[in-house]
């Protein structure tokens, strides 16, 4: 009775995911539930809107850029695949699922935007482990396209709920590695300005020392030119006024009185 019960159970969540709508919301709810549980509300954003009016189902803020996350989930073509009757038919099945995630991947692609400061890679989250293995692990065969080069070249990565926060730790540092790089170049460009100005520096000082040479030679001459300025002055302060050291008298005649 119990396993009837679950029987019904099961085939009313498939019934529920299998409805477009409700399946796209299911799989955006999972993705907020799992960027609520594992970031500060801060850090990301639900329904993000683009200038051009586009809307992704999340972002994740990293200073000054943004990481789009667009939920997809393509359960019925996945399920399909269950249902085949052999291996042609699962192959046909397969290849039909396949096509389906290539136009999500397409979706997702659009909502790379640097202009909107994201960074060069959109994350196509997949809420289900079951069908991000069948995408990324299945048994592909080499009569059909490759998926992963085809979300490669469009820079899709697909995620599923155990790998979507990794991946983020990646992109984290990934910017981490960017962001030093960006302070070693400012760096360089601080020591490249100190180095002008000790530079400048230098050539300042090597011209103060040649105007105190300068300096120290035309003190050394007026000093020369004291001593010398100092000693005839005293050369002359010792010449005698007259011999004796007192002063001749002139012969004038006296007229002598009347008798």
């Amino acid at each position: 009775m119990r396993i009837g019960d679950l029987a019904k159970d099961i085939g009313s969540l498939q019934d529920l995911l299998r409805a477009p709508k409700p399946r796209g919301g299911f799989g955006e709810l999972m993705l907020e539930r799992l960027l609520q549980d594992c970031l500060p509300a801060s850090a990301y954003e639900i329904q993000f809107t683009y200038r051009d009016g586009s809307r992704v189902d999340a972002i994740v803020r990293y200073g000054s850029l943004i990481v789009p996350i667009d939920s997809k989930f393509p359960s019925e073509s996945y399920t399909q695949i269950a249902l085949a009757r052999d291996d042609a038919d699962r192959r046909a099945r397969r290849r039909a699922f396949l096509q389906h995630v290539r136009r999500h991947v397409d979706a997702v692609a659009r909502y790379i935007s640097p202009a909107d400061s994201t960074i060069d890679y959109g994350f196509m989250y997949l809420p289900s482990e079951a069908i991000y293995f069948e995408l990324t692990l299945g048994d592909a065969t080499n009569d059909e396209p490759d998926i992963l080069r085809y979300c490669a070249d469009r820079n899709v990565i697909p995620a599923s709920p155990n790998t979507l926060l990794a991946y983020l730790q990646v992109v984290a540092l990934g910017l981490r590695g960017l962001a030093m790089q960006e302070r070693t170049r400012d760096l360089q460009l601080g020591i490249s300005q100190v180095r002008r100005e000790f530079e400048r520096f230098v050539e300042l000082h090597d011209q103060l020392g040649k105007h105190l040479d300068n300096a120290t030679k035309k003190f050394d001459e007026t000093e020369r030119a004291l001593a010398r300025a100092s000693g005839a002055i005293e050369g002359l302060a010792q010449v005698p006024l007259a011999a004796g050291g007192e002063q001749a008298e002139l012969p004038l005649r006296v007229p002598s009185e009347p008798q």
